[in-house]
């Protein structure tokens, strides 16, 4: 289960709102990333995905939606903000890690959905539905073949880039104190849990 703030996560909200500018040719959140040859490059040139990510994170983390909105965009509804579905597409990666990775995104966003705020009955089914689901991201992630090093530091990276302003920190730090004292268990590595 993701029960603790990665410090990435503290870096990516900021001290203040000043966070919510974008760069100066940047119309609002990014929905997508152009891939220049230099780009690809770049990224083909790091050692693992989440390197990768950092690279993107570098490059375009002025156009991260910073809204108001717990979920924030997702114009095609597939559960995954704009944004960082955007940083998904852009990886150099193959199309099972790809799916792996937006599998983890839309089950990291899932809780924001949701009220947590008050632990009722009903809230701790809910959140314990959405915190199996990670079981299952887990096992895809090691089914494509990710090394062990890079599953964990990109669900970390995406929890950070999810989870980008205080409202969203917030929310998530409700629904996991609704998911405190309990486990998780492993599956094995299949295909049946990708998405």
């Amino acid at each position: 289960m993701k029960s603790c703030i990665p410090l990435f996560l503290l870096l990516l909200i900021g001290c203040n709102e000043s966070d919510k500018e974008t760069s100066p040719d940047a119309e609002g959140p990014i929905t997508n990333i152009p891939k220049t040859p230099e780009l690809i490059q770049e990224l083909q040139a790091q050692p693992t995905i989440d390197d990768q990510l950092s690279i993107l994170y570098q490059k375009f983390e002025p156009m991260l939606d910073r809204s108001d909105s717990l979920t924030g965009p997702d114009d095609n509804s597939d559960g995954i903000r704009d944004d960082i579905e955007a940083f998904i597409n852009a990886l150099e990666v193959t199309e099972p890690e790809r799916n792996a990775l937006k599998q983890d995104a839309r089950q990291t966003q899932e809780n924001l959905y949701y009220d947590f705020s008050v632990k009722t009955d009903e809230n701790e089914v809910k959140a314990i539905e959405i915190a199996r689901k990670y079981e299952r991201v887990v096992a895809c992630k090691d089914f494509v073949g990710m090394s062990i090093d890079d599953l964990i530091n990109t669900s970390r990276t995406v929890v950070a880039l999810t989870y980008n302003t205080k409202a969203r920190t917030m929310a998530y730090l409700a629904y996991n104190r609704i998911l405190d004292g309990t486990v998780s268990t492993s599956l094995k590595a299949e295909a049946r849990y990708c998405e």
